[in-house]
């Protein structure tokens, strides 16, 4: 999964954020059209991949392969009258398929537009599962982090009984367990979530079942790991597939406070914290 990450953050334009929180290199954003390889994907069409990943047999709001007929009657109702016109001009009528240079294009924005107002942090942590060569079993592909976040959870508890489980990862408090390359870090977005803790987002995870409300979680894999921290790859981080470093202060797994400016404590009023990074680290997924 580390090694799909990495090369992905690479044909993403290798967007990057320092300790500080800082964004040090610029990438590609998920709707751009560009390609840094020849042939490559575009990093739209990369997005639309991760949704794949999914589930392959299902339709998506974001992955479809062309306008079904019911789709083009509307197609042709949300063009203006002028370029209306100057289709059927050409002989193109709302009930012809996606074969003019016009209509590709309109298909084209649509898929773009999908990609933009749909989360897809999840779908990408599923797409390299399913490179890395899981199995329905092992992993749960799925467009929410807490289900597969869940999951670990159960075969954790299910491994500390003794019972079987084929399931890859097992869930730990990231606070007393060193990550590992190729592990996943979470946490709980929000502040209004007050899910800042292992046993907090324990208590919510031991009780939904898969498949339940969403809970606002995101998760990255960990690429590298030093004595001071790691770094990190995720999907939909500012737009794009991003590389950060998460460095700890000495002890613990809480992001180094003194990249905070001088006398400025988390959460107090009129302390403007702009490190990017810093969230509620407090769940691991390990590798079992």
């Amino acid at each position: 999964m580390a090694t799909f990450a990495t090369q992905e953050h690479e044909a993403f334009g290798g967007q990057t954020m320092d300790a500080e929180g800082r964004m040090t290199t610029d990438g590609d954003s998920e709707a751009e059209d560009t390609r840094r390889t020849v042939p490559g994907l575009a990093p739209w069409e990369r997005v639309v991949g991760y949704w794949q990943a999914v589930d392959p047999l299902l339709p998506s709001r974001v992955r479809y392969g062309g306008l079904r007929p019911a789709y083009r009657q509307l197609l042709m109702q949300s063009l203006n009258e002028a370029s209306a016109a100057r289709l059927q001009g050409m002989g193109v009528g709302p009930d012809e398929g996606l074969d003019s240079p016009e209509l590709r294009a309109v298909d084209v924005a649509l898929k773009r537009v999908a990609v933009i107002d749909t989360p897809w942090s999840a779908a990408f942590i599923s797409w390299l599962a399913r490179q890395a060569g899981l199995a329905g079993d092992e992993f749960v592909f799925s467009e929410a982090h807490v289900d597969y976040a869940g999951a670990a959870w159960q075969a954790g508890i299910e491994e500390q009984a003794g019972r079987p489980t084929r399931y890859a990862l097992r869930a730990c408090d990231l606070t007393r367990t060193p990550p590992r390359v190729g592990d996943l870090v979470c946490q709980a977005r929000g502040a209004g979530a007050d899910l800042d803790t292992f046993d907090k987002i324990g208590e919510v995870l031991a009780t939904r079942p898969t498949g339940g409300d969403a809970l606002p979680m995101h998760c990255d894999v960990v690429v590298a790991v030093d004595a001071t921290g790691f770094d990190t790859i995720g999907g939909n981080v500012l737009q794009s597939v991003t590389r950060r470093r998460l460095d700890f202060a000495p002890g613990t797994r809480w992001l180094d406070p003194s990249y905070l400016p001088e006398g400025c404590t988390p959460g107090a009023a009129g302390c403007i914290d702009r490190h990017m990074s810093r969230q509620p680290w407090s769940l691991l997924l390990q590798w079992r």
